[in-house]
Formats: structure tokens, C-alpha cells, sequence
């Protein structure tokens, strides 16, 4: 169960390390702290999710939610073009980060535990 666990946050770390767009959560470092865990060093956002954000305000008006589609359709874009592609496969409000607590800022991808990088007979 372990080395599944190393396995599985080492292929996270190594997809996420490689990332490099402004929507996407940067990850900076990754260390072992123990035998059992980790650290990860990420760039800071200083706000919540956009799940905590609706669940205090509820709707989010017309300009604010087509701004942050269209942030997330851009970092959609840069995994679907990067080469190989990246495949998020956990695309939800709670892994939209606000990085300025409120829906009028900029939008931030994080959490790709997940994800998965196609291979390259699936996408040529």
C-alpha cells in the first residue's frame, strides 16, 4: 500500500513539476519530510477555492463566472497542447483557486493528483 502511495505522488509531482502556465498552480519543490510523507512547496495564492466561494455567496454574476471559464478554458488549452498532453481528470470548484479570495481576479488549477499523461499513440 505504500509504494503504491510513493508511486502515485511521484507520477502527480512529476506531471505537475513540468507545468509552466499563468492558470495553473506552479509547483516549486517536492521533499520527503519522514519514510511516510511528503512536502510540497507551491506557489502561494492567497484566497480560497471557488467551492468555499459559492457556498458562501451563492451565484457569482455573469462577468465574474465568464471571466473564470474562460481562465480555466486557457489552462484547458495549454494541457491539451503541451506535448504530451496532461489530462486533469478532477476539474471541480474546489481545485479553482480564487487568488484573490474574490470571483473579479485571477483563477488558479491545482490538485493533480488525478491527472494522467496520454500517451503518444492516443494522441497523434
Amino acid at each position: 500500500k505504500k509504494a503504491n502511495y510513493i508511486k502515485h505522488a511521484l507520477r502527480e509531482y512529476n506531471i505537475h513539476k513540468a507545468l509552466d502556465h499563468p492558470r495553473v498552480v506552479k509547483l516549486y519543490d517536492v521533499f520527503e519530510i519522514d519514510a511516510n510523507s511528503f512536502c510540497t512547496v507551491l506557489e502561494y495564492c492567497d484566497g480560497h477555492d471557488l467551492d468555499f466561494y459559492l457556498k458562501q455567496h451563492k451565484t457569482i454574476p455573469e462577468r465574474e463566472a465568464r471571466s473564470i471559464v474562460m481562465q480555466v478554458v486557457s489552462a484547458l488549452k495549454y494541457l491539451n497542447e503541451i506535448k504530451p498532453p496532461v489530462i486533469h481528470y478532477d476539474l471541480k470548484p474546489g481545485n479553482i483557486l480564487l487568488t484573490e479570495g474574490n470571483v473579479c481576479g485571477e483563477i488558479k488549477i491545482t490538485d493533480f493528483g488525478l491527472s494522467k499523461v496520454m500517451d503518444e499513440e492516443n494522441y497523434n
